[in-house]
Parts: C-alpha cells; sequence; structure tokens
C-alpha cells in the first residue's frame, strides 16, 4: 500500500513541475553571428583555446581556421592565473590555497567592428593542502585548475549568447 502512495505521490509532484513550466535550462544557444567563429587565442593550441572551441562546438557552432572566412572573431586578450596562501598553521606551513582565474575576451564582427567589447571574468576556488599528501594535493590542485576555467570558459558562453541580433 505504502508503495502505491509514493507512486501516486510522484506523479502529483511531476504534474506540478510540469505544470508551473519547469525545465532543466540546458545550455545557451548562440546567435546566428557566432556561427562561423575564428579563435584569435594567446596561444593558439593552449588549452583555453581548446575549451572555448569545444564550448562553440557543442553549442552547434563552427570553429574555422580561416580569419577572412569567419561570421565572428573570438580574441582572447588574457589568461592570468594566480595561487595564493589563505591560512597557515602556527608552525609557519601552509594549509589552505586559493586559485584566482581571470579571463578576458571580446567579439568582433569580420569587419572588427565589436560585437561584444573586451570583457573580464574571474573564479577563484580554495583548497586545503597536507604536507604529508604531496601527490594527491598536486592532482587535487591540477583538477580545481581544470575545473575552475571549465567554469569561466561557461560564463563567457552565456555572456557571448547574449549579443544582440541586428
Amino acid at each position: 500500500m505504502s508503495t502505491l502512495i509514493r507512486f501516486h505521490i510522484f506523479l502529483v509532484v511531476a504534474a506540478l513541475l510540469a505544470g508551473c513550466g519547469y525545465q532543466l535550462r540546458g545550455s545557451a544557444s548562440l546567435p546566428e553571428t557566432m556561427s562561423l567563429t575564428y579563435i584569435e587565442g594567446l596561444r593558439p593550441y593552449s588549452a583555453l583555446v581548446n575549451d572555448f572551441a569545444h564550448a562553440l562546438r557543442t553549442r552547434n557552432a563552427t570553429v574555422t581556421t580561416d580569419q577572412a572566412a569567419a561570421s565572428a572573431i573570438l580574441k582572447i586578450t588574457g589568461n592570468t592565473t594566480e595561487k595564493l596562501v589563505l591560512s597557515v598553521d602556527t608552525a609557519g606551513n601552509v594549509l589552505e590555497y586559493e586559485i584566482r582565474q581571470t579571463i578576458r575576451f571580446s567579439v568582433s564582427g569580420p569587419d572588427r567592428r565589436d560585437l561584444l567589447p573586451e570583457q573580464s571574468i574571474t573564479l577563484s576556488r580554495d583548497f586545503l593542502y597536507t604536507s604529508t599528501d604531496v601527490l594527491a594535493k598536486a592532482r587535487e590542485e591540477k583538477l580545481v585548475r581544470r575545473t575552475l576555467q571549465e567554469n569561466l570558459v561557461n560564463l563567457a558562453m552565456l555572456r557571448i549568447a547574449s549579443l544582440k541580433q541586428e
């Protein structure tokens, strides 16, 4: 009997969510001007450029290596990462670090007219550090840096998706 009641409660909750228009966000669609994009980066084959290319492709844009054929140019003008000490113990050993990354980018048309003026996005993450587990903490730091960069690219794609159609 309790299984039947749970099933009915599940159906009611599902109907209420569907009735109020709730749906998962999904990825933001890009404007038509971004359909064929050339990425101009600080280093052409860096992880940041690769992350932007992947993000554009997952949003149905084509990344081109021919700047003259592109309908938009995504220019990455800055990428800085800092590692800061957040806390130390009484002996002066580090207990916690903060990693802060800032990216700067802009989007222009093929005529170099700004579609999106230079934007700056900064994110930071902190992680605990134990000097007795150096290898594991190095892997954790690498994972934190990777996740941080992916989050920055996703935030940049949301800003790019907000471009107005002309």
